[in-house]
């Protein structure tokens, strides 16, 4: 009999032990989906914040390619590839981002819809200084965004030396 009672007494004390170790489990799943919604959250506005930087940040070297074509300082072809970047900077970027793919991968997805191609884009890259073609090897999201950034500061720096150039000329 006092056998019995301690079985049963040793089976409370498991059935016990239980009970409070599946509350504390439930508290941990409830403290785990709390942070996981709020991490959920903060990815979210991460990502709305990144579109919004490099949607302005493609408008802003878009409109620095469109002031080198109007100065005559680029050709129509080059105006046309790098206007094409600058336009789908965004695009190009967020793909590169959310789905791990290259600039190259991203590339293609665009210029399905193109006139262009991508052999035109690397005629022109050709063209550029070795910094330039450096940043754009990397075929990652961050050597593209150093190659665009470099060469809106190539095109727009030529035209800083062509005006100093003329302003000395005309002294």
């Amino acid at each position: 009999m006092m056998v019995t009672f301690s079985v049963i007494g040793f089976l409370i004390l498991i059935v016990g032990y239980m009970a409070l170790r599946m509350q504390n489990m439930q508290k941990e799943i409830t403290l785990s989906r709390s942070s996981a919604k709020q991490n959920n959250s903060k990815a979210s506005h991460a990502y709305r914040t990144l579109v919004m930087v490099t949607e302005a940040l493609g408008k802003n070297l878009a409109t620095r390619i469109d002031n080198a074509f109007k100065r005559h300082l680029i050709t129509q072809q080059q105006h046309l590839v790098l206007m094409l970047l600058m336009s789908n900077f965004s695009n190009i970027v967020m793909q590169c981002s959310e789905k791990s793919a290259t600039v190259e991968e991203a590339l293609s997805r665009i210029l399905k819809t193109e006139t262009l191609s991508f052999v035109d884009i690397q005629d022109v890259i050709k063209e550029m200084p070795s910094n330039i073609r450096v940043a754009w090897s990397k075929n990652t999201a961050e050597g593209f965004i150093a190659a665009c950034q470099l060469i809106t500061v190539f095109v727009t720096g030529d035209a800083a030396k062509k005006t100093s150039q003329t302003e000395s000329q005309a002294s």
